[in-house]
């Protein structure tokens, strides 16, 4: 049974995100409401897009002028994130000219490049590309010659990465601190759930960001769904289930794209992560997928069974959980069950083992 602090820790929860899906009730929200909703929306990194909603909507001045200087300072941070944004990327593609080579923008760069609905008031930690597998070389080098370094110094470390993964070892920049996330795939190529890179690079477009690409709208989406439902451990994804809300809200404004959604996601092999990617959204911002959506996901290999309720089980407790710092049994079960199934995913049995073992050791 729910305990009265925790029913009102879900409570503040919910009316957050109905904040974000309708920010004029903000403003008559309480102080003691904002004392207790501020904390939630910061550890989620979704203060700055309620802000960036209301300050759209004109509604700051509708609030109390201690909370309205809180929105007003995290406005002005999102506004310095979006612009350190755009500056890493003209860095890099200053850095990346000399190879001539198509760079797609991924994630939060590419909403910020587009000036998607997504990227109001996000912040962004980091600039995620992907570039063809054959000039990753080409890449590291070009970049480490322009002032990066990396991140993973351990020589396990960059095996890992450059042996199994999806990517090259982070690089940050020694001067202005900014990572950059080099991707030559959008899943590991050894995992359970390869994908096959050269459909995404038939399907990309030129960003309005001149001198880069990105991808369709389609797999845009279905990037989001790998990143948090496949690739990832669910923990702490909540301002990614938000970033899937707006990414839908926005796409299907085009009302063929439910379909191209399905029918890519089908070609692409990842039905399972886009399922639970529009389940989350639904459930949690009420996102606008279509039943016939779901009902071809079903179909498609996703009957009810253990498995799947006991993933949507634990992506609730997760996604929850991350947003509320909670750490009660059913939240820990929740989140180990989901980390050991992320390596179960990301890994064969044998290389997982070893991969466990050097963890250990490092303890």
């Amino acid at each position: 049974m729910m305990r009265c602090g925790e029913r009102r820790a879900e409570e503040i929860l919910n009316t957050l995100l109905r904040a974000l899906k309708c920010p004029e009730m903000a403003k008559d929200f309480s102080l003691p409401l904002w004392n207790a909703l501020m904390p939630v929306a910061r550890k989620s990194q979704l203060l700055a897009r309620l802000a960036c909603l209301m300050s759209l909507g004109g509604l700051l001045e509708a609030v109390s002028p201690r909370v309205q200087r809180h929105l007003e300072a995290a406005v002005r941070v999102a506004e310095a994130h979006h612009r350190a944004l755009l500056w890493e990327a003209d860095r890099l593609r200053w850095a990346l000219q000399g190879l001539h080579i198509p760079i797609i923008l991924l994630k939060g760069a590419a909403y910020g490049a587009e000036n998607l609905d997504a990227s109001l008031g996000r912040l962004s930690s980091d600039v995620d590309i992907l570039v063809p597998k054959e000039v990753l070389p080409a890449v590291e080098q070009a970049l480490v010659s322009k002032g990066w370094e990396p991140v993973k110094d351990l020589p396990y470390d960059q095996r890992y990465y450059r042996a199994w993964m999806h990517e090259l070892p982070p690089l940050r920049h020694k001067d202005r601190g900014s990572v950059v996330d080099v991707h030559h795939n959008l899943l590991p190529p050894m995992g359970r759930m390869p994908l096959n890179v050269h459909d995404l690079w038939r399907r990309v477009r030129p960003s309005k960001l001149r001198g880069f690409w990105v991808l369709s709208p389609e797999d845009m989406l279905i990037h989001n769904a790998v990143h948090v439902f496949q690739d990832g451990v669910v923990w702490g994804g909540l301002r990614d289930v938000v970033d899937a809300h707006s990414l839908m809200e926005e796409f299907s404004r085009d009302g063929d794209f439910w379909p191209r959604f399905v029918h890519r996601a089908a070609a692409l092999g990842t039905v399972r992560p886009c399922f639970y990617a529009c389940w989350a959204a639904q459930s949690l911002m009420g996102a606008p997928v279509p039943p016939w959506v779901m009902e071809r996901f079903s179909r498609m290999g996703l009957a009810v069974s253990f498995s799947r309720r006991m993933l949507m089980w634990s992506c609730t407790r997760a996604l929850r959980g991350g947003a509320l710092s909670k750490t009660g049994l059913e939240t820990q079960v929740a989140r180990g069950f989901l980390f050991v199934r992320s390596h179960w995913l990301r890994m064969p049995p044998m290389l997982l083992a070893r991969h466990a073992v050097q963890k250990l050791l490092k303890l």
